[in-house]
This record gives C-alpha cells, sequence and structure tokens, in this order.
C-alpha cells in the first residue's frame, strides 16, 4: 500500500510503502538530500535510512533545522 507524504509546501506526493526518508529527500532535490542528516513524520524524528511506513507531514531535517 503506497504512503501519502504532506511535504511542508503543502504538497502530497505518494511513494511505495518502504521507501526510506533518505529515497524522499533525493526525490525532492539533490542537494536536500545532501544536506539531510534525518527526516520527521508528523513531528517524529527519524534515521534517514528507515522505511517510512504510514502516511503524515514530512519533513527532510538539515544541521540548521
Amino acid at each position: 500500500m503506497p504512503v501519502k507524504l504532506t511535504l511542508p509546501d503543502g504538497s502530497v506526493r505518494e511513494y511505495p510503502d518502504g521507501v526510506t526518508g533518505l529515497e524522499v529527500a533525493m526525490d525532492i532535490g539533490a542537494r536536500l538530500a545532501k544536506a539531510a542528516v534525518a527526516v520527521a513524520i508528523d513531528g517524529s524524528a527519524m534515521d534517514l535510512s528507515r522505511p517510512i511506513d504510514r502516511d503524515g507531514k514530512f519533513a527532510v531535517l538539515t544541521e540548521d533545522s
């Protein structure tokens, strides 16, 4: 079952179940993926390599965030 992630700009993107945070960040942009240190789903931080298995609000966390 695909997951629907809501990006900070309000757009919704659909990805296959098990997509990683890094894969989503790379889909958004290579520069963002390079700066990423973690991601957040509904405000809960998680490792870039952890599979995402639920819908939610998605954010890429960088050293500046």
